[in-house]
């Protein structure tokens, strides 16, 4: 067809430029000659072009015709391969996660007792070992999980282990284990109801100072958090309460040692920047001077507290941004209702309270915090042997300040310093006048 029309074409301009008949000189038919040559190049040209194009139209439908059969190899491949072991995954790990940290310290312990024991200073390297796993089902509606801690001996409020016992192995505890309900409706959304049952982390609110977050109590805690209620924008607040059954320590031939908690409060945005958290419980401990728990600063023995009845209202405050950092606030207060000790030097001793303050936060790399904090707490305000074991338990008062870096997102520098004094001299501490405790921290969270 090509030919064809190559062919047409020269007629036409060769009878186009012929014009009337007429004699025509050498030179003019010269002209017409390489005029129609050059015609005829443009033509080759043009049809080279075209063949190239349908060429790369060729190409590129077969590459992409290549392209989905290798895709739709894949895919069926994919769906017939088997796992690792040749077996598909089982559904168990299904929304199962792991996570856990590990902490290496370096701690000095400083005492000054007037008695000249100087020596009593202690130079500790400790580490603390805590991981575990927590699944879900039914659209997180139902979670379970459990936490494996490392730790000297199995006192509550410490999972530090010091090392330098003559290269032995060191334990493993298990630090938490425990299944939640949280029903949901149709549309997935909260009732706002929960229930948590066996050994979990504090759910009521308290300063860790107070209660240290190394002690996860055992029992079942049931709460409910009511609809947002809201005032005017973007003021709203979040009432909520709580109550729990805890047991101390469970006989065969005796009463049982039993911790009954309510809790009431709200949570409620006070500008866009600044939330406002206001709780208040009340603890009722049952056979406490037979729980067999230590005395931690309370009067020793038990037995000579005739009542643990602790009122504690908590206030937190969390502003958004100071000088482009979070700050954290509380304040905390703590009375023993049943406290009515006649031991010399416990008498009275109800008493607790503490304030602080976090100024930044420690999320991803270079983030850096700072943090004081000061803690009053009589002898018999508080169960001591639940009280922050770095504080050395009930009967002390004192500061504490601490900062932290972030190495990495995952791994962290801290500093933290206790400089602490016995509220009242009696007991094991007649002798103590000022403990200093100094620690430096690796933190890598995992």
């Amino acid at each position: 067809m090509r030919n064809w029309l190559t062919l047409g074409l020269i007629v036409v301009l060769v009878a186009g430029l012929a014009g009337p008949v007429r004699a025509q000189t050498a030179e003019e038919i010269s002209d017409m000659r390489e005029t129609v040559d050059a015609l005829k190049k443009k033509l080759r040209e043009q049809e080279q072009r075209l063949e190239e194009l349908e060429q790369g139209q060729r190409e590129a439908t077969s590459q992409a015709n290549e392209a989905r059969q290798l895709a739709e190899t894949a895919k069926a491949t994919a769906e017939k391969a088997p796992s690792g072991d040749g077996k598909k995954l089982p559904g168990w790990l299904d929304n199962l996660k792991f996570s856990g940290d590990f902490r290496l310290r370096y701690q000095f312990d400083g005492f000054n007792w007037p008695a000249g024991n100087e020596n009593m200073d202690r130079h500790r390297a400790r580490i603390r070992l805590r991981f575990g796993f927590v699944k879900t089902w039914a659209d997180d509606q139902v979670e379970m999980g459990f936490r494996l801690a490392s730790g000297t001996d199995n006192a509550a409020n410490s999972t530090s282990e010091t090392l330098g016992g003559g290269f032995t192995k060191k334990p493993l505890w298990i630090d938490q284990a425990y299944a939640r309900y949280t029903p949901r409706n149709a549309d997935g959304k909260s009732y706002g109801f929960s229930i948590i049952g066996g050994k979990f982390s504090k759910p009521w609110v308290m300063n860790e100072l107070f209660w240290s977050s190394n002690v996860n109590p055992e029992g079942v805690w049931a709460e409910y958090r009511m609809p947002k209620i809201t005032l005017s924008d973007p003021v709203a607040i979040e009432p909520f309460v709580g109550a729990g059954w805890f047991t101390v320590m469970e006989r065969s031939a005796a009463k049982d040692s039993q911790m009954y908690i309510l809790e009431a409060g709200l949570r409620t945005n006070i500008t866009k920047d600044i939330r406002w958290t206001l709780a208040a419980n009340y603890q009722e401990w049952k056979q406490y001077a037979n729980s067999g728990v230590a005395a931690g600063g309370n009067s020793s023995p038990l037995s000579t507290i005739p009542g643990m009845r602790v009122g504690n209202l908590s206030n937190q405050i969390d502003i958004a941004d100071v000088f482009g950092k979070p700050l954290n606030l509380f304040g905390d207060i703590a009375y023993n209702f049943g406290e009515d000790s006649s031991v010399a030097g416990f008498e009275g001793q109800n008493t607790a309270y503490a304030v602080g303050a976090r100024w930044g936060q420690n999320r991803k790399k270079g983030d850096w915090s700072l943090k004081y904090r000061y803690a009053y707490i009589e002898a018999n305000s508080l169960p001591g042997a639940f009280v922050e074991s770095d504080f050395r338990q009930a009967n002390h008062k004192g500061n504490v300040i601490g900062a932290e870096y972030n190495l990495l997102d995952s791994l962290t520098i801290g500093f933290d310093v206790f400089l602490l004094h016995p509220v009242r001299k009696v007991g094991s501490s007649a002798n103590e006048d000022r403990t200093v405790t100094a620690m430096a921290t690796l933190l890598w969270k995992f």
